[in-house]
C-alpha cells in the first residue's frame, strides 16, 4: 500500500477551477452540468481526515485531524462573528502554532478583503488576500511576503459574457513573473467546456462535461505539453444514487483508476472513500469524515 498522499493538478486546473469558483457565482442558475474539474478531481484526496464541527453561543468551532501515511496533524478553528461584515478565525495545530485570518467584507460593495498569518513569524506567513465581484466583473488579488523581502503577488480575473467565462492569471515575484494562463468556460446545451493555456502558455487543456440526466454527468479532458508533444487524457462519470450518496470513477491514460463514494453514514456524519489502483496494481486511498454536532 503507499502511503497517503493529495492529488492536485498543476496550474491547468488551478485556473479553471477558480473560473468555475467566480463563474458559478453568476451563472449557476444557467449551467446544466459540473464545471469538468468537479468531476476529474474536485475532492479526490488520500489523505485519512476526520472532521467534527459545532456552534456555541452562535460562532463555528471545528477540529481537524490529518494522517497522511505515518504523518498525522491535527489542528482546532475558532471563528468569531465580530459584526455584521467583519469575522475573525484563530486555528492552532498540533505543534502548538497559532495562526489568525481576519476577513472583512462591504467597505467597497463587492470586495471581500482577508488578512492571514501567524503571530510567531507574521514576516514569512503574513497575507493579504483580495476578492472583488461587480456585475458581469470577478477579480482576484493576493499579496505576501512584503515584510519577508519576498514579495509575491498572485492575481487572477474573471470577465462573464453571455454563456461564456473569460479568465486569467498571474504570478509575480521580485524575479518578475513566475507564471501566467488563459482559460475560458462555456454552457452549450447540456455541455460545459473549458479551454486553458497554463504554464506561461505552453500547456493546452481542453475539457467538458455533459449531463446525461437529473444525477448522471460525464467528464473528460486532454492535456498537451505543447514544448514537449506530451498528451495524456481522463475521462470520468459522477452520479447520485437512489439513497442520495454520491459515486465517481475517473480513468486516465498514465493507467490509473480512481473511485470515490460519499454520503451520510449516520445523522450529522457525512463520510468520502477514496481510492486508486495503477497498472501495476499499487493501490492507495483515504477515507474522509465530517461530523456535525
Amino acid at each position: 500500500m503507499q502511503g497517503c498522499v493529495s492529488f492536485r493538478a498543476k496550474t491547468p486546473r488551478r485556473i479553471e477551477t477558480r473560473i468555475a469558483n467566480l463563474a458559478t457565482k453568476r451563472l449557476h442558475r444557467r449551467l446544466t452540468a459540473p464545471p469538468p474539474a468537479d468531476i476529474l478531481s474536485g475532492g479526490i484526496s488520500y489523505d485519512n481526515k476526520f472532521n467534527v464541527s459545532t456552534k456555541v453561543d452562535g460562532h463555528s468551532v471545528k477540529a481537524d485531524i490529518v494522517s497522511k501515511g505515518v504523518d498525522v496533524t491535527a489542528s482546532a478553528t475558532g471563528t468569531y462573528a465580530i459584526a455584521k461584515d467583519f469575522t475573525a478565525d484563530c486555528t492552532v495545530n498540533e505543534k502548538g502554532d497559532v495562526k489568525g485570518t481576519m476577513a472583512h467584507a462591504g467597505l467597497v460593495k463587492g470586495l471581500r478583503t482577508t488578512v492571514s498569518g501567524e503571530p510567531a513569524n507574521a514576516a514569512k506567513t503574513l497575507k493579504v488576500a483580495n476578492q472583488f465581484l461587480h456585475g458581469p466583473v470577478g477579480v482576484k488579488l493576493d499579496v505576501s511576503g512584503v515584510v519577508s523581502g519576498a514579495p509575491k503577488v498572485d492575481m487572477s480575473a474573471l470577465w462573464n459574457v453571455g454563456q461564456w467565462s473569460l479568465g486569467a492569471e498571474t504570478a509575480v515575484g521580485k524575479n518578475g513573473v513566475a507564471n501566467y494562463a488563459l482559460a475560458a468556460q462555456t454552457k452549450i446545451d447540456d455541455v460545459v467546456a473549458a479551454i486553458v493555456l497554463a504554464d506561461k502558455l505552453e500547456t493546452l487543456k481542453a475539457s467538458a462535461t455533459y449531463k446525461l440526466d437529473s444525477n448522471t454527468s460525464l467528464a473528460a479532458e486532454a492535456v498537451y505539453k505543447l514544448k514537449s508533444r506530451d498528451l495524456k487524457v481522463c475521462a470520468g462519470v459522477a452520479t447520485t444514487l437512489e439513497n442520495g450518496h454520491a459515486a465517481r470513477a475517473v480513468l486516465s491514460s498514465s493507467g490509473n483508476a480512481q473511485v470515490t463514494y460519499s454520503g451520510e453514514v449516520t445523522k450529522g456524519l457525512q463520510g468520502t472513500a477514496c481510492a486508486q489502483v495503477d497498472q501495476a496494481l499499487k493501490y492507495k486511498y483515504g477515507l474522509q469524515f465530517n461530523y456535525k454536532m
